[in-house]
């Protein structure tokens, strides 16, 4: 299955004002960034269980309201080996995406009920680590490779940045960022219920870091994204 190309409707000026509008005394400490977190509910998932697969420890030994960060997400990214801690980092990832709205916990818990699901999301999840980011992208983008029913960008790109943002060893120099419809939208993006080609995954990459450079040079490169993240909420 092929990909329809995508394009950006604001410029980097454009995309840097906004920024220094939202934030006039300067982008977001890095600490506030690694420290953005997110309640979650353990019996959203756990009511909507499929009942084939073990019942990761997040959900089995957590508590019944638990609160995730992304430092967690990195720190538990280094501990993924087997299926058991891939379908656990999977969880815990989704769970710092959808917080306490069951709609959006139903939906990420439906990808897990497709045969093979966590064998592609292991492969994914090496891909990652060992390939350019737009490259691991595509890979989760194309049925005839790792994607998965029901399991589109908005996530899978958390699921891309948690797996290798903060890991020392990932083979690309450059990192993947999350791309979902609040930063579509600080992009300038129209909307849209079509899945982003690897293409506009690969602009959005190339635009951050440009701005990156222009607007807040000293920041890391996630510091963009969550400020874009906060840009693309404001109604």
């Amino acid at each position: 299955m092929g990909e329809k190309d995508g394009k950006l409707t604001r410029s980097v000026d454009e995309i840097c004002s906004a920024l220094a509008a939202r934030y006039p005394d300067g982008a977001p400490d890095e600490g506030v960034v690694r420290g953005q977190g997110f309640d979650y509910l353990t019996h959203h998932w756990t009511d909507r269980w499929p009942h084939p697969l073990p019942l990761p420890e997040i959900l089995s030994h957590g508590p019944e309201r638990g609160h995730i960060r992304r430092s967690e997400l990195f720190a538990m990214a280094r501990e993924v080996s087997g299926p058991e801690s891939v379908l656990n980092f999977y969880v815990a990832v989704c769970a710092w995406g959808t917080g306490t709205k069951a709609q959006r916990v139903a939906r990420v818990v439906k990808p897990l009920h497709v045969p093979g699901a966590l064998e592609a999301l292991r492969r994914s999840f090496h891909a990652a680590q060992s390939v350019d980011p737009v490259q691991a992208y595509r890979r989760l983008n194309l049925a005839d490779m790792d994607r998965i029913k029901g399991f589109g960008p908005a996530f899978f790109t958390k699921w891309l940045y948690f797996a290798a943002y903060d890991n020392p060893d990932r083979a690309e120099p450059s990192v993947p960022l999350i791309l979902d419809a609040r930063v579509a939208n600080a992009l300038g993006w129209p909307p849209s219920n079509r899945r982003w080609p690897s293409s506009a995954y690969a602009q959005y990459l190339l635009t951050a870091a440009e701005v990156n450079a222009a607007w807040s040079p000293g920041s890391s490169r996630h510091v963009i994204e969550y400020a874009l993240f906060k840009v693309g909420g404001q109604g």
